[in-house]
């Protein structure tokens, strides 16, 4: 008589189900996976899209003028796209793109109308200026409209003089004005492309840092460490021009470097080397 084989309990349910769970499994953790690199992907394809260039010139001056760094991005990008040459089709120069009468118009209200000292509208096409002056020009601007970050923006395009204007006759809000309230089509643009860059960066780079924001009264602490200008000048002279000995990096760390650099005449210092949409300013409204 044939003997009846011993079962081992793995019937075709049981097989399947394991199998299952195996597949299960494997998706979950493909997903995952996924996730994980899309993740990564995105967060370096935003960071291609919204470049930290410029960084020690930026935070410099962020802190000098209490200005929120990532406005200062968030203008940038949008004026030039981080292009030391750019050029509008108005006139307007460099990586925050201002007007040569605009430059000149700055240089005369911080050192008291005294022309003689004024550098040339090339030196816009120097990061270091060209940062320094626009980072000063939305220090007025916020000044100009007791802090509000909208209404300095808006007239960082289209002049100060048309925005009193509309404030004047109530065209736009005091306080929350939007793309929506803005006449001009494009400086309502310009105000959306600042805002959700300047958001951006602060996603991206200083979300979690702490970062200039531009606060009246607030001491400001810069996410990356660097020397301060004053603390560079080695010497001097009678023509206002100041040598350095060194030349700050980006990271803010100092190479050895040997050259002549140029200051203005309030003790604020032009860097020669490099420190690695278009909006414009209206002659008649400055």
């Amino acid at each position: 008589m044939a003997k009846n084989k011993k079962s081992d309990g793995r019937t075709p349910f049981t097989i399947a189900a394991v199998m299952f769970g195996l597949l299960i499994a494997a998706s979950v953790g493909l997903f995952i996976f996924s996730t994980v690199i899309s993740g990564k992907t995105s967060q370096k394809f935003n960071e291609s899209m919204y470049p930290v260039k410029y960084e020690y010139y930026v935070e410099t001056y962020a802190k000098e003028y209490n200005v929120d760094v990532c406005l200062i991005y968030g203008v940038i990008r949008t004026e030039s796209g981080f292009d030391p040459e750019a050029v509008s089709q108005a006139g307007a120069i460099g990586l925050m793109q201002i007007m040569p009468d605009t430059f000149t118009w700055l240089q005369n209200y911080r050192t008291e109308f005294m022309p003689e000292k004024l550098l040339d509208a090339d030196e816009l096409y120097k990061p270091q200026v060209n940062i320094e002056y626009g980072t000063y020009m939305l220090r007025y601007l916020l000044d100009h409209y007791d802090g509000d970050k909208s209404l300095a923006i808006i007239a960082y395009n289209a002049g100060y003089g048309n925005v009193d204007n509309w404030l004047s006759d109530g065209t736009i809000p005091k306080s929350g004005v939007t793309s929506a309230d803005v006449p001009f089509t494009e400086t309502a643009n310009y105000l959306t492309r600042v805002t959700e860059a300047m958001e951006m960066y602060r996603t991206l780079y200083y979300d979690e840092l702490e970062y200039y924001t531009g606060s009246d009264g607030d001491e400001q602490t810069s996410a990356q460490t660097f020397t301060s200008s004053e603390e560079i000048i080695s010497e001097e002279t009678d023509t206002g021009y100041t040598e350095y000995e060194e030349e700050p990096s980006e990271s803010g760390n100092y190479d050895d470097y040997s050259d002549d650099y140029y200051g203005d005449y309030d003790n604020t210092y032009a860097f020669e080397g490099d420190g690695t949409g278009v909006g414009y300013w209206d002659e008649e409204e400055w």
